[in-house]
């Protein structure tokens, strides 16, 4: 009997044509771990065809960049990509409008992948993407395709501010709702946070939400040992001072980083601990910043994976501080306590987002009170106040708990099996059906509300 071939197909808004910043580490782990994700499919009798699909690219994409992803995925490797096309015509500001042309494009791949494919596995991850399901639904609807969609929680739906009015929370109201009502559709949850706020604003129930949480491949050369000449002068080279004890910060420039509120707490603590911040683009607004408040603070860009690591084996590099108001599945704490291995880095967080599951106060790091300038002052006190070998051995049970709870491969290849055992459940594949799941043929209808059922009655 021939294998059932799953086209399996990821959508993003970022991270194919680039190496930078958490989506596209994710995406690009996920490629890299192709040949042990299609040994789990064998399992089940399926062949995988991979498939990437990413809005257009905005101005000022690294064509280089591009390249160097097609050589490795694409010319080289195994993978379909799909470039769609940007509804927002060169402007940053999205609406709802583009999350329906997103969506709509989603839904007509899914249609032109099933041709060649016995069924159609779509993950998305990301609030551009929430209309998606509705119209992978639809093309199951209308065109008798066998499909699913797992919706990844990289974004938070309890929004602060009271701002659920706001476009972006119209489309995960969309998936959030359809995931409950329809099998075809289900919620994998990046983090323990996140799968809360899936149940509780949306009612999911368990057999709704499927294990996703994020992890970082363990074997990632940034996590060996450097030797100390040369980490002193990868440090001295760019302009990194040698004779002060350092915190480090590193990920994208947006505002809810929290790097404002980095160089401020280290300000209130006195300048004792001198910050270097990496962010993969020049910071303006953060270098003014600085020079308003008078910070020491050591702003670099663009730097490697390799130098980050040499940052947090600096031995007067005390603490590395994560500082987001709302992560939803968050690595770099877990990076910097392999980074940092078991010589003493100190992991710093705020009681956000997901940083609670990363970072267990005085066990694996030290935990803010609040997420404000005193609150994050006197941690970084704490931090520098631990004597060296209580240092040592709080950096070795963080360094444990990111071995054991947060390798990349043995997190997503879990993942993986949910998801293709579900699909396969969902859309007549060949195993059975998991306990919890209903199964039942991609034509069938989505189920109807009481208006919907009387409308059909009269019409009949």
């Amino acid at each position: 009997m021939s294998e059932h071939r799953v086209a399996f197909t990821i959508l993003t808004n970022e991270g194919f044509r680039q190496f930078e910043g958490g989506v596209a580490r994710y995406v690009h782990n996920i490629l890299d771990a192709r040949e042990q994700a299609e040994a789990v499919a064998r399992r089940h009798g399926v062949s995988v065809e991979w498939h990437v699909a990413e809005r257009g690219a905005r101005t000022g994409t690294d064509a280089a960049s591009l390249q160097r992803a097609l050589d490795r995925y694409v010319h080289n490797g195994s993978v379909q990509y799909h470039s769609l096309l940007d509804p927002r015509h060169g402007s940053d500001t999205d609406h709802f409008e583009h999350s329906v042309a997103t969506g709509a494009q989603a839904g007509q791949l899914t249609l032109a992948l099933a041709r060649d494919a016995d069924s159609v596995l779509v993950i998305g991850g990301m609030t551009m993407f929430a209309m998606a399901p509705r119209f992978v639904v639809r093309a199951a609807e209308q065109y008798g395709v066998r499909a699913t969609f797992v919706h990844m929680t990289h974004e938070p739906v309890r929004r602060p501010k009271n701002d659920a009015g706001l476009p972006y929370a119209y489309a995960d109201t969309v998936a959030g709702h359809l995931a409950r009502v329809d099998d075809r559709v289900c919620v994998g949850w990046e983090s323990g946070w996140m799968r809360e706020q899936y149940q509780q604003v949306y009612g999911l129930p368990d057999e709704k939400l499927l294990f996703a949480r994020a992890g970082v491949p363990l074997d990632d050369p940034k996590f060996a040992p450097q030797k100390p000449d040369e980490i002193e002068a990868a440090l001295r080279n760019a302009g990194v001072p040698l004779d002060r004890d350092l915190v480090v910060s590193w990920g994208r420039g947006d505002a809810y980083k929290g790097f404002d509120l980095f160089l401020d707490a280290a300000k209130a603590d006195g300048d004792r601990l001198v910050p270097v911040v990496l962010n993969p683009r020049p910071n303006p607004g953060l270098a003014e910043h600085a020079r308003r408040i008078g910070s020491p603070a050591v702003l670099l860009s663009g730097m490697s994976d390799r130098f980050v690591s040499a940052v947090c084996q600096w031995p007067r590099t005390v603490t590395a501080a994560f500082l987001s108001n709302a992560e939803a599945a968050a690595v770099a704490p877990v990076e910097a306590a392999l980074m940092g291995g078991r010589r003493g880095l100190i992991v710093t967080t705020v009681p956000t987002g997901v940083y609670p599951e990363l970072n267990r106060h005085l066990e694996t790091g030290v935990v803010a009170a609040d997420r404000t300038v005193a609150g994050v002052a006197e941690a970084l006190r704490a931090a520098h106040g631990l004597s060296p070998a209580r240092r040592v051995e709080m950096g070795t049970a963080a360094w444990e708990n990111a071995r054991k709870n947060h390798d990349f491969k043995v997190n997503w290849l879990r993942s993986f099996e949910e998801m293709l055992t579900r699909h396969l459940a969902v859309v007549g594949g060949l195993p059975g059906p998991d306990p919890g799941i209903t199964a039942r043929p991609a034509s069938a209808s989505v189920p109807r509300t009481r208006e919907q059922a009387e409308d059909e009655r009269l019409r009949t």
